[in-house]
């Protein structure tokens, strides 16, 4: 199994975790409305939660180059899905 470096696996398991309180009070948000309960956007947190499910799966112990690469995309790809607390 591919090992990464400890540094960059706390790093990114506190990205991770930091990003997924984000979206889980965005979709919180969105089911408050019913309007917006169904929309694009609710689904679409759904499922970038649903994709992280999957990427961890086996828990952040097995973690390898592989997933963690897999990770940082859905970091990236799920930016733009909750609203930013000005």
């Amino acid at each position: 199994m591919e090992t990464t470096r400890p540094e960059h696996k706390k790093e990114l398991h506190e990205r991770v975790q930091e990003r997924t309180v984000q979206l889980k009070a965005s979709l919180v948000t969105l089911q408050g409305d019913a309007q917006s309960a169904k929309s694009e956007r609710a689904r679409a947190v759904e499922a970038a939660l649903a994709a992280l499910d999957n990427h961890m799966s086996s828990g952040w112990d097995a973690i390898g180059e592989a997933e963690s690469a897999a990770l940082s995309r859905w970091l990236e790809s799920s930016r733009f899905l909750f609203e930013v607390q000005s």
